[in-house]
């Protein structure tokens, strides 16, 4: 499965390059809902180290135009916090890319998940240069009218310990391995 032509100009970074956003490959080692353990509590595999580029690339896939969201240069001159001001989500990106593709989190990826809410919280905008480790740890699993549910909770912290974001995320999963290899072979 190829990315489509329509997104491929959105990825710019190098990072964004080496980053597999095919999902259903390596499907066979992400956590499944029934693997999953409440109270789990791991750091993701990755870090990141947050770049201009990394900022500047997601805020025009995000549509932003401003110089303010995408050159570097002016944002250093003119943003209040004299680097680029970053879309609010950006740490969905920075939480994709630290998980990886196996272990405690990796569920995020799962071919078939669907969205049922998310609750994201913004302590401070990340810094260029600031090395940002994601802490999870898996809060709730659960049936609802036949829907298996799973949420964890991430911390992304900077390299001195200061909290910049947590993430609430909740999916509905396929409840087996089996399950998820029926949707990606459909």
């Amino acid at each position: 499965m190829q990315t489509p032509d329509r997104l491929n100009r959105y990825i710019e970074t190098q990072r964004q390059k080496d980053f597999e956003r095919q999902f259903h490959l390596g499907w066979e080692q992400y956590e499944t809902w029934e693997e999953a353990t409440v109270g789990e509590r791991a750091d993701a595999s990755h870090t990141f180290t947050v770049a201009d580029d990394d900022v500047a690339s997601y805020n025009r896939a995000c549509g932003e135009t401003d110089p303010l969201y995408v050159d570097p240069e002016y944002a250093g001159v003119h943003s209040p916090t004299g680097e680029l001001l970053q879309h609010p989500i950006f740490v969905t990106a920075v939480a994709f890319y630290c998980i990886g593709s196996s272990g405690i989190g990796s569920w995020i990826r799962t071919p078939g998940a669907r969205n049922p809410g998310q609750q994201i919280e913004i302590n401070e905008p990340f810094g260029v240069g600031e090395v940002i480790t994601t802490t999870i740890t898996t809060r709730q699993k659960f049936v609802q009218r036949g829907k298996h549910y799973l949420t964890m909770f991430m911390e992304f912290r900077n390299q001195d310990g200061v909290l910049k974001a947590t993430w609430d995320c909740s999916l509905i999963l396929p409840a087996t391995r089996a399950d998820v290899g029926r949707f990606v072979h459909a």
